[in-house]
């Protein structure tokens, strides 16, 4: 009876509670479930939360004769989720206001029930990470080395069984046909998808945490297995038929191999379980918790903070201002066609589906020519206000793409005598066969020029917070390099040209 008045104290404030929570996501979740239901690599996403529901309810008797002893420290996660929210709102990163309602819900586990409930859903609980999709940042630090992954091992391999093929970057090259390795191909669909599996699976198949670890851990190198296999079976159709690599025949496989995977994590969780229970750490009945008779000595302000601190951040982040749009002083049409020297030669322009992946709001892809006939492509990318889906790319992540190899990379620092300031850019040199090619890039943003893309994205959330302003370009400068020296003095004198036209249209 004791456990049951508990459970019924606690019952007001965690309706509160509950209702703040929707009030306060109303906008979040439908984003989450809209983007499970566009991006393929996240429609694993709908399971998620089924799966999190079906453990909780493996534990019901477990946690229906758990006493309830609310503590205090989940009033300290509810306070970290809450900056976590407002920070993410002020700044629009999607990331961090999602992963924020899983923190409140652990901390409103440890607030409600105390350490005794979160010892039973502590997993059920987390688990619900795998429904968040990964930053961009995140995303494509590691997409990107696994597509250059499986084209290389799988151009081996296509080697090996005397097939005539090579790659540059992430494309294959047939006698008959050109294979890209895009996204879908580079395992990280997969990755996410069987790594949540695999969790589940080492649940029902092994017996200590540790072994749980293992398991998980192993269905990394079996998905980059997979992906290979898959890259080369494709190589393989499309030197029979070309139409045999596209269409139904390579989504079959894609999917024949995904189920590969899930089978061989599966079977080694099998090899790996030495006990002969059929559920060693999540089991169907489970074995009650002690049932504690200890009065209810523990004040009912800790389960009542949960609401009170909810809708304190729901009032805040409902009446702090939005990041503006900040746009350009001029359009960047009105870039001029002559600088000092060089002349414009052609306007460049990116086709819709590029533009829908960069997000950008503004660009200018120029070729000047310096007065000896050099070429140099001047890239201006603007985005009047960064967020989720469209921020800036930097180009480390997109040359290789297009076979081109990293030889160097630098960062230097250029004086500016016309504006009397020193810059810091970065050296980007690159080769792809006989072909060499040099990049100078930087981030002009809110008036700084900064070279690194980490330091330019804490400085955006930073400005977020005090300017309410998000607002930034990506500047690129290109042009051949078959003679290294002769391209690094051309290029510099560009830029020491444009720099000073550059911050004319770009917000200060």
């Amino acid at each position: 009876m004791m456990v049951v008045n508990k459970k019924i104290s606690t019952a007001v404030p965690l309706v509160f509670s509950i209702a703040i929570l929707f009030l306060m996501y109303q906008k979040i979740i439908p984003k989450l479930v809209n983007d499970w239901w566009t991006d393929p690599n996240y429609s694993h996403g709908f399971l998620i939360p089924l799966i999190s529901l079906y453990l909780v309810y493996q534990k019901r008797i477990e946690l229906s004769s758990t006493s309830v002893s609310p503590s205090i420290s989940g009033v300290l996660l509810i306070l970290i989720a809450s900056l976590m929210y407002v920070f993410g709102q002020i700044a629009g990163e999607l990331f961090t206001q999602r992963l924020s309602l899983i923190v409140i819900l652990v901390g409103i586990t440890l607030c409600f029930g105390g350490v005794q409930y979160w010892k039973l859903l502590w997993i059920p609980i987390l688990y619900l990470i795998f429904m968040i999709p990964l930053p961009y940042i995140v995303y494509d630090s590691i997409a990107f080395p696994l597509k250059l992954l499986a084209t290389k091992i799988s151009t081996s391999i296509l080697h090996l069984l005397k097939v005539p093929i090579y790659s540059e970057g992430n494309i294959l090259y047939l006698p008959n046909t050109t294979l890209e390795v895009v996204d879908a191909c580079s395992g990280i669909r997969s990755l996410m998808s069987i790594i949540a599996l695999s969790v589940i699976i080492s649940l029902y198949t092994q017996r200590t945490l540790i072994r749980c670890l293992i398991l998980i851990l192993l269905s990394i190198p079996i998905v980059v297995f997979c992906n290979i296999l898959r890259v080369t079976i494709t190589g393989l159709l499309a030197i029979l038929n070309p139409k045999l690599a596209t269409g139904f025949f390579h989504s079959f496989a894609g999917e024949a191999i995904f189920l590969l995977g899930v089978v061989m994590v599966f079977l080694v969780g099998i090899m790996m379980r030495t006990e002969k229970e059929n559920f060693p750490v999540i089991s169907k009945r489970g074995q009650s918790a002690k049932q504690t008779r200890d009065l209810y000595k523990r004040s009912l302000i800790v389960p009542w903070l949960v609401p009170v601190l909810l809708l304190l951040v729901f009032i805040i982040s409902s009446f702090t201002i939005r990041i503006r749009s900040v746009p350009l002083k001029m359009p960047l049409l009105r870039f001029p066609e002559v600088i000092d020297g060089f002349t414009k030669t052609q306007d460049e322009f990116l086709n819709e589906k590029i533009l829908k992946n960069l997000g950008v709001d503004n660009y200018l892809m120029r070729v000047y020519r310096s007065q000896d006939g050099y070429p140099i492509t001047l890239y201006i990318g603007f985005y009047e206000d960064q967020k989720e889906g469209a921020m800036i790319h930097s180009p480390k992540h997109c040359y290789p793409g297009s076979g081109w190899n990293p030889a160097s990379s630098e960062v230097i620092t250029l004086n500016i005598p016309k504006v009397n300031t020193n810059i810091t850019i970065n050296e980007y040199f690159l080769t792809k066969g006989d072909e060499k090619q040099l990049v100078y890039y930087w981030y002009q943003s809110r008036g700084r020029t900064v070279a690194n893309e980490y330091k330019d994205r804490l400085l955006m959330v930073w400005d977020s917070l005090l300017k309410h302003r998000s607002d930034g370009a990506l500047v690129r400068i290109s042009g051949p390099a078959q003679d290294i020296e002769k391209a690094k003095k051309i290029q510099k004198n560009f830029i020491e040209k444009v720099y000073p036209v550059l911050i004319k249209f770009l917000p200060s």
